[in-house]
């Protein structure tokens, strides 16, 4: 019958369905009568089972978790060097398994926490270089459609100035009324604020789009029968408004 000590040392290999033969049917026996080696064993299924989560940063607790399933060792305590092969008498039986079962348990948790830690860190990795793919494909499929129009027949490249004439946005403006942002050198805007950008030239300034507090990319449509003469820009409270409620920043004639 396996003691309690015995099947505490094995809990860790256990976790990680290392433990085979015998001691596997005995250990589960055990565990069937043991609740207190049941919660260790929950404990460290839970750590193993950063393995096959999609989490990005490390779980409270786990480095914790981890230590406490480490077995402690003597400041003094130096390692044991390599066994050499040789036959094993009748005497040295139990105690050669009571030293497998304690390295096996070893190494169990060590590998409990190697694996949890490569899961979180791999993971993280894996999230990050598909966030960076997916940047890197939007920035190329912009610029292609950015390129396309600039070499579109009949394309303007419409300037919006400030009041001092100083150059504020750049637009490329394709026949069919579709436009897209070439530059921007306005500053950025507190937290609450947008660009919006407006059509001038029908009896009712009609908004084409937000820009948002920093513009970096944008697309526009100047739809209708009647298309705006002049583009506007203003500043307006995050969400943007039906007319426009703040001063003309900048303009440029379409």
């Amino acid at each position: 019958m396996m003691s309690h000590e015995q099947a505490s040392e094995l809990l860790g290999a256990y976790a990680l369905d290392a433990v085979e033969g015998e001691e596997l049917a005995e250990l589960e026996r055990h565990l069937d009568e043991c609740p207190r080696c049941r919660a260790e064993l929950d404990s460290l299924r839970d750590v193993a089972g950063a393995l096959g989560t999609g989490v990005e940063t490390v779980p409270e607790g786990l480095w914790s978790s981890i230590a406490g399933r480490l077995p402690e060792r003597a400041p003094e305590e130096t390692p044991p060097p390599m066994p050499r092969l040789v036959r094993r008498t009748a005497g040295e039986g139990g105690s050669r398994q009571r030293r497998g079962r304690r390295a096996l348990a070893t190494l169990g948790a060590v590998a409990v926490a190697l694996a949890a830690v490569a899961a979180v860190l791999g993971v993280g990795l894996i999230n990050a270089n598909n966030r960076a793919d997916n940047l890197q494909r939007a920035a190329t499929a912009r610029s292609s459609t950015v390129a396309a129009a600039l070499h579109t027949p009949g394309h303007r490249v419409v300037d919006l100035r400030d009041g001092k004439h100083m150059l504020a946005l750049q637009f490329v403006v394709v026949p069919d009324g579709r436009g897209y942002l070439l530059s921007s050198h306005l500053p950025a805007l507190a937290t609450g604020r947008t660009y919006q950008l407006w059509g001038i030239g029908t009896p009712h300034p009609v908004s084409l789009g937000l820009l948002g507090s920093d513009p970096g990319e944008a697309t526009f449509t100047m739809a209708g029968a009647r298309r705006p003469t002049v583009l506007a820009l203003t500043a307006e409270p995050a969400g943007g408004t039906a007319a426009p409620t703040g001063p003309i920043l900048a303009t440029g004639a379409v």
